[in-house]
Parts: C-alpha cells; structure tokens; sequence
C-alpha cells in the first residue's frame, strides 16, 4: 500500500468577465483553467492502485475572492454604493454569496472533486490570503452543499468528513509539511491567523492584509494590470505611458483609481490595526489546541510560531512607501520648490539647474537609501523558512505556495522545499497577452510500502485547451 499526494495551490478561481478591449483580461473565459486541473487530478486518481491512500492537498488560493467586484441586484443584505464599485465587503453573508457566484463558473471542478472523494480519498483544504473567506462556516457550507449537490447530479455520494479544512497548515509527521505561505510576507500574513476576524460597524468581517485590501480597493480600479503577477510594479515613467496607452482615450481613470483607492486602502488598513490591538478571548488554548490537534511537539509548534512575519501595519514607513505617499509628498514639495525659484530674484540658470539636476539627484539617492524589502525581495527569503521548518519538524518535503514562483530546492540534507507556483492566467505584460508556458505546476508524492524516502514529481500540467467556459451567469 503506498501513500500518495498531489499538491496544488494558487489556481484563483473566479468569476468570469469577457469586458471588450483587455480590460480585466485576466478574469476572462479564454484563460480558465479548469479542464487542465480536472486532467491534472484525474489523471491522479487514476494512478492510484487499488489499497492505496490518495491525498489531493489544495495549498491554499485556490478561490479568489478578492477578485468579484459583482453584486447581487435582489441582495438580502445592504449594499453599499462603495461596494458596488469595489466589491463587497467580506462578511459571512457577502462572502457566502460571493461563493456561490465562484462555484457557478466551475462546476466541472466541483464534479472532479467530488469523483475523488467518492472514490474514497481525502481532500485537504489549506486557506490561503485570498479564499480566507472559508474561515467563515456559512461560506464553507456553500461549499459543501454545491459538492453535494454535484455528487447527486453524479449519481455518487460525498462524505463531508473526506474533505478536512486547515486554517493554517497541513502536517504529515516525518513526511510533509504544507502551508499556503502568506505568514511568511509581511505584506499578506494575519496577525492572529486562527481567528482572522474584527467586528465592524456592528458586523463581524475578515482581517484582511494590506495585499488583499490593495487589490479589492486598488486594483479593482486598474483593469488592465494583471494582479497575478509583477507587471503593476513600474516606474513613475513607466506609470505615464501606461496611463497614455491604455486610460488617456478611455472613459477609465487611472489617477483617480489609484488617489481614491489608495485612501481607502490606507484608512481600511489602520482601522483593521486599531481593532487588533489584543489578540482574541482564548486565543492562546486555541493555539495550543490547533498544536497538539497537528501532532506536533510544543517545541515544533513554538518554532513554527516564530518564524510568522508580523503585519506591515507594524512598519508605518512601509505601508507609505507601499502607497508612493513618500513620492507624492517629494513631487509637492519639488513642484513648490520650482514655483518659488522662479519668483525670487535670482539668475536664470540657478532657476533652472536646481529643478533640473538637484531635485532629481536627490530623489535617486532617497530612494538607494530606503528601498528596503520589496515585494521581490520578500519572495526570494521564503527558501530561508522553509529550511527553518524542514530542519525543525524533520519532513524530506516542505511545500508553500503563495509566491506565484514555482521552483524546487534542497533545503537539507534528504529534505527539499517546492514551491508549487500558481495556475493563475501568468501572461507577457504586451498585448494580447499570451499565457506564459511552463506554469500550472504540481507536486505529487509517493511513499511506498517500507520505503523511508518518498519519489517526487515536481511538474507543470499543461492539459487541456484553457478555453473552457463554465456557467456564470450576471449576479
């Protein structure tokens, strides 16, 4: 009898919007990626004899939900005229709803799972930034029902005791350890991971990072940057010809997306700060319980705990650099500093050598000086983690997701850490945007029958025509 894992994260699945002229071109039907990650894991169950334990291990983003802006227009709850722009708020109500309109755009997915799990194999949910949602049990009921419902349609059964959800990690004593990956980025890790939540004007709601706020707030409003990968991250000069090619001549207004959404960011952010102040009632026998719950020794445990990255809120500095405050405050002040040069009686060329040469000087060397960590650098240190864990825990396979970088690499000695990538649409940052190749990886591992050792396929899956459209209907 052999053991067997397959181990996917960060698919992002979503709703689907087919907007004219690459808006949100990412959301749109030609880049679906479910008939590729329903061959992926049929092709698993297939491969599993007769006897053996088959473990899909779905490492957390596997849903998006950060990325439905659309609102229900026979809502049973209040919708505001903010989140009819930006999406709704996560509240279990919202975020139910919000499942629902996911799980209507891929239910060959569901059907796969289901095919699984009735086949008498287990599924393990890990949570990652974006579908924390499922930390709410009304949105893992939705879940859960349409798994049923898919079941019946199959004429097959689903026990809901196969299907085990982790807010945190996945733990295979002396074989695997798998987490999504987000507590190791300061930019998307939950200060109290178990108990992700504050109560806000009345409503208990999700604690989200400042990652998640950026894109539901911001990069809801930026259409044609691709969320899933780097190609947002440019230079003022490059900001000014994107905004020239795509929202000059367009009724879009990047500006105004980035001030309005930038503010909202910061002022959701502080207040999610301000009320995280003290950690949960019971927060510590939670803790503890969720430990020895995982079969880890309290050394284990405490080791783990360590090396979480607290939040960015706790680096102000950060959080306005993050927001380019820093750099609109320099272009004030260098902008006024222009202004009252020119109206002081001084020669010409100081007038214009000063803007010319001075100012930009400085603002290269402010930003050599205080670059700090970035969203690169934060990607590049989690190997140094994974190490930390595979040394602590003694497990031959540590496996994150979250990164969107898809690489393996010893760690120790007999021990490796994958990073299993994402399933994301990852496309060249030109139109049309073609889909990047080599994506869509899996890890997959094999222990067999007295065998200390397991076999490991790290690969990436490239089945299926992408193109498959499930039923979305507008909500």
């Amino acid at each position: 009898m052999a053991q067997r894992y397959l181990v996917v994260s960060d698919i992002h699945l979503s709703d689907i919007e087919d907007n004219p002229k690459g808006w949100k071109y990412y959301k749109s039907s030609r880049y679906l990626p479910d008939e590729a990650l329903v061959s992926l894991i049929d092709d698993f169950l297939g491969s599993l004899a007769e006897g053996d334990e088959g473990t899909l291990v779905l490492n957390g983003d596997i849903f998006d939900f950060d990325l439905v802006t659309a609102w229900p227009r026979d809502a049973s709850f209040k919708v505001t005229r903010g989140e009819k722009k930006r999406g709704l708020r996560p509240t279990p109500e919202k975020s139910a709803w919000k499942m629902e309109r996911i799980l209507d755009c891929h239910e060959s997915v569901l059907a796969c799972l289901v095919r699984l799990s009735a086949a008498g194999h287990r599924i393990v949910y890990v949570l990652g930034n974006h579908d924390r949602e499922l930390h709410f049990s009304l949105v893992r009921e939705v879940f859960l029902e349409r798994l049923e419902a898919a079941a019946s349609a199959a004429g097959l059964s689903f026990d809901r005791s196969e299907l085990q959800f982790e807010p945190w990690f996945f733990y295979v004593p002396g074989k695997l350890y798998a987490e999504h990956g987000q507590q190791y980025d300061y930019y998307n890790s939950f200060r109290y991971i178990l108990e992700p939540v504050v109560v806000r004007r009345g409503e208990t709601e999700l604690a989200m990072p400042m990652g998640n706020i950026s894109n539901r707030l911001l990069m809801s409003g930026m259409g044609y940057f691709n969320p899933h990968a780097t190609h947002y991250i440019l230079n003022m000069f490059s900001y000014a010809v994107h905004w020239f090619r795509y929202y000059a001549f367009t009724r879009h207004n990047l500006v105004s997306s980035w001030f309005w959404g930038s503010i909202l960011a910061l002022s959701r952010l502080m207040g999610t700060k301000r009320r995280l102040r003290k950690p949960p009632t019971g927060y510590e026998d939670r803790l503890r319980r969720y430990g020895e719950k995982s079969a880890l020794t309290p050394e284990q445990f405490q080791a783990i705990q360590q090396l979480q990255r607290a939040p960015i809120t706790d680096r102000a500095f950060r959080i306005v650099r993050e927001f380019w405050i820093d750099r609109l405050v320099m272009a004030v002040l260098m902008t006024g500093g222009t202004v009252a040069l020119a109206l002081v009686p001084i020669p010409l060329w100081i007038k214009l050598m000063v803007p010319l040469t001075c100012f930009p000087l400085i603002y290269f060397i402010y930003e050599a000086v205080v670059q700090g960590e970035t969203v690169f650098s934060a990607e590049s240190g989690v190997a140094n983690y994974a190490k930390c864990l595979g040394k602590a825990l003694k497990v031959p396979v540590v496996t994150f997701g979250h990164s969107h970088t898809p690489r393996i690499l010893p760690v120790e000695p007999g021990a490796v850490f994958v990073d299993t990538g994402t399933w994301a649409p990852l496309t060249s940052a030109k139109e049309p945007w073609p889909l990047l190749s080599g994506y869509r990886n899996f890890l997959e591992v094999l222990f067999g029958e007295g065998s200390p050792l397991p076999s490991i396929r790290y690969d990436c899956h490239q089945g299926g025509s992408g193109a498959e459209k499930g039923k979305c209907e507008e909500g």
